[in-house]
């Protein structure tokens, strides 16, 4: 293949924005792209940075595969297909087909924190490059979620991967540092609520939040809480809500918008509309304080409650809802993934996936993924 005559820092400019998916490929055709694409965790880093964004639904099979379905909102309908099927071999059995049992995904930067309710293990993946760590946890939490630390947040490449968990009720936190291969006890830092399902939880810009409550005099109190894995804290940031809950069971969820924004589904009750706020963009100086608006307010009939149940995704200019729900019907033993995708009408339209959903697991929707080239 022949090379055009341009600048190195030029080329790689270009190549940054092509989407992750092509570049790999592109990595066959000569030797100094194939050393950029595989080996450059600058060059990897910055195209994170400026790859296109994309809406992936990861659905969980009865055999612990991943079902990837991409959904397009551009046009008058908007759809979702799969685009393939992860699988995760393990390398602890000696059959190579044995798979790990993947039972929670939680996605940061590209790569996939797996878990699983059988082992005392779990694996940080990245499906593009197929890119495996495995850890082993000597402590049974509740909660395990992936992120990272920076100590100069103007260079985007000098990132320390994460991960802390943590029983939803206690003070014990642990924390397994990539660097060190590692892991260490926090004692002291949970603040006095009580932490739900890890779907309630995302990761944005290296840290991560989470809704939280607590039982007070006068009833039950919501909260949203962020930890800082640069300085092992947690802070509230404050709810364009009230705080006073029925429960934290009730139809409240965190999402992420476009890898900038933090967006909540809030729900009273049954018989109430389901608000979606969106913040404004957060930066690494936003703390706990920022400004909150609500892009859509949805009246579905109380057949359909079932989608505020669920994790979402919101587009905040189209002005579009969509989540990922298992619905059993009647006389059904079975469960089957559906999507669902709702406009400031209240119009639904229903996309059954074809799959069934794994016993014992919730449908997984990811707020943001982009096949990324990030390196542990």
């Amino acid at each position: 293949m022949t090379m055009p005559n341009l600048p190195k820092e030029l080329v790689e400019e270009i190549l940054s924005f092509v989407p992750a998916t092509y570049l790999k490929r592109l990595s066959a055709t000569c030797k100094p792209w194939n050393r950029l694409i595989h080996n450059d965790k600058r060059f990897a880093r910055k195209h994170y940075d400026n790859a296109a964004k994309e809406f992936l639904v990861f659905m969980m099979r009865k055999n612990f595969r991943i079902i990837r379905r991409g959904v397009n909102l551009h046009g008058a309908d908007p759809s979702a297909e799969v685009k393939g099927e992860l699988t995760l071999p393990d390398p602890y059995f000696k059959n190579s087909a044995d798979e790990f049992h993947i039972d929670r995904v939680f996605h940061c930067d590209g790569l996939l924190l797996c878990t699983s309710k059988l082992e005392r293990r779990m694996v940080v993946w990245n499906p593009l490059t197929g890119e495996t760590k495995w850890i082993q946890t000597h402590e049974e939490g509740d909660n395990f979620f992936l992120g990272y630390s920076q100590e100069d947040k103007n260079i985007s490449c000098k990132k320390s991967y994460k991960i802390m968990g943590f029983y939803r009720s206690g003070s014990k936190v642990w924390e397994y540092d990539f660097n060190s291969d590692s892991w260490r006890v926090l004692n002291g830092i949970l603040p006095n609520w009580y932490f739900d399902k890890s779907y309630k939880c995302v990761s944005l810009k290296g840290n991560t939040y989470m809704l939280a409550g607590a039982v007070t005099d006068m009833g039950f109190d919501l909260s949203l809480q962020s930890y800082d894995f640069s300085t092992e804290k947690f802070a509230p940031v404050s709810l364009p809500v009230p705080s006073q809950a029925r429960s934290l069971n009730g139809a409240n969820r965190l999402s992420v918008v476009r890898g900038e924004k933090l967006a909540l589904l809030y729900r009273r009750d049954k018989r109430s509309k389901a608000e979606i706020w969106v913040t404004n963009k957060i930066d690494d100086t936003t703390e706990g304080a920022v400004s909150w608006t609500k892009v859509l307010e949805l009246d579905l009939s109380r057949e359909l409650h079932a989608l505020f149940t669920s994790n979402f995704l919101v587009d905040e200019e189209k002005k579009v809802f969509i989540c990922c729900v298992s619905w059993k019907e009647d006389e059904d033993e079975n469960k089957s993934n559906k999507v669902y995708i709702v406009g400031e009408d209240n119009i639904v339209k229903e996309i059954d996936s074809g799959e069934d959903a794994t016993s014992g697991c919730e449908p997984t929707i990811l707020s943001l993924y982009v096949p990324s080239l990030v390196y542990m």
